[in-house]
């Protein structure tokens, strides 16, 4: 009886097969990287033209998100192409769990050009465009703005931040900082660390020092040593009171960890 044809591809290939399975056992093991080490490329890290077309079409809402997302992962690109577009999405779209996920992501990125993408994009969500008019407008608000102060001076801080009368925006904020209301003391504090110019630094070292609420004091901390909107540069400065205060035998024990900790995360 003839041999079924279709047995003869099949064990012929049974070599072939084994070839591919060890090979690709060996290729697997390869790509079992360690998490330790120099970065290593995934792609190119660069938009491409398709990808820009893709883009274009896109709603404002999905524009950001996608865009945002890039950014946050270094894409070359990604911070021109938001750059330019986004005074349009201004207004054009809305906080969502995701785009909140992703914003937050940005503003504690360790790259201060992504923490400012993250503030750009928050004016655009908020629908402030980036005039003297718009800080105009925020400051003249404030008196009346009752449980929205931190919403206002918060933005205040972006709108300076973003190069909108930054000198302005400094002595407005710092007529809330030693507000009785410990809610808007806090949105100062938050004011003083996304403004993140020099002159904000002496401020947050004082409150640091010297505000009723511990927990406010660790807020200053915070935006002095790693959060906010200053260049490690800037956070340098901060380091001389810094050891002064260190050295305060009548510092108590929780200040003196907190100092210790602002320390070493700005000399690092």
């Amino acid at each position: 009886m003839p041999r079924p044809k279709f047995l003869v591809p099949a064990l012929v290939a049974l070599p072939v097969l084994a070839s591919v399975y060890a090979f690709g056992a060996q290729g697997w093991h390869r790509l079992i990287l360690q998490l330790h080490g120099a970065p290593v490329a995934a792609s190119s890290a660069k938009i491409s033209e398709h990808e820009l077309e893709e883009i274009d079409s896109m709603s404002p809402q999905a524009q950001v998100e996608r865009l945002l997302e890039r950014a946050i992962n270094h894409y070359q690109g990604a911070a021109e192409e938001i750059s330019k577009r986004v005074d349009g999405w201004t207004g054009e779209f809305e906080s969502t769990s995701k785009l909140d996920t992703m914003t937050n992501t940005a503003y504690f990125s360790s790259d201060l050009r992504v923490r400012a993408i993250a503030l750009e994009i928050w004016l655009a969500q908020y629908g402030f465009h980036k005039t003297s008019e718009a800080a105009d407008q925020l400051i003249a608000s404030l008196p009346s703005s009752g449980d929205r102060k931190y919403f206002v001076l918060s933005n205040l801080g972006i709108l300076g931040n973003r190069g909108v009368e930054p000198e302005k925006v400094f002595d407005t904020v710092m007529l809330y900082v030693n507000d009785p209301d410990p809610a808007v003391r806090s949105g100062a504090i938050n004011a003083l660390g996304l403004l993140g110019t020099e002159n904000t630094i002496q401020p947050l070292l004082r409150i640091f020092q010297t505000d009723a609420s511990f927990d406010l004091r660790e807020r200053a901390a915070c935006n002095l040593a790693d959060s906010g909107m200053l260049s490690r540069e800037l956070r340098k400065q901060a380091i001389p009171e810094l050891k002064r205060m260190s050295e305060d035998p009548n510092l108590d024990a929780r200040m003196k960890t907190w100092v210790g900790q602002a320390l070493r995360e700005i000399a690092q």
